[in-house]
């Protein structure tokens, strides 16, 4: 079923669970760790300044089409989440990107390859990251 004709705050939130789904599996996949580390771990990824910095690092590869679609993400108000909202811009840029995997994920078969191509490294790359830095040093005995 193609989604990409429901509104964007849909395409959003749909991406929003899609991409948060996706950094579950990947760091469940990495390791048995606790859940309390993995929902730091997650956390660390799923938060609107990593999806701010991910989109930055995405933009120049986006089609018009992409393009139009993060801008139209970019536009929902932070108000309407009914959210507290510390940085209205990365708030913004994060809403794009989730509208973006939205329209990736819930819409032609073929667009979710996009996805795959373009976000998914970078998701890994995050997520080294995030192991990387979170990593516990060995105990001394």
């Amino acid at each position: 079923m193609d989604l990409r004709g429901r509104s964007i705050r849909t395409l959003a939130w749909l991406g929003d669970a899609e991409f948060e789904r996706e950094v579950r599996l990947r760091l469940a996949r990495r390791g048995d760790f606790p859940t309390d580390r993995l929902h730091a771990m997650k956390a660390r990824i799923v938060c609107a300044e990593a999806q701010a910095d991910m989109l930055a690092a995405l933009e120049s590869e986006l089609d018009e089409v992409e393009t139009g679609v993060v801008r139209r993400g970019r536009n929902v108000s932070p108000k309407a989440s009914g959210r507290a909202v510390r940085d209205v811009r990365a708030y913004r840029a994060a809403t794009g990107l989730e509208a973006l995997v939205g329209h990736w994920c819930y819409g032609d078969p073929a667009a979710r390859a996009r996805f795959e191509a373009l976000v998914i490294p970078k998701l890994e790359a995050a997520i080294d990251a995030v192991l990387a830095a979170t990593a516990r040093p060995a105990r001394s005995t």
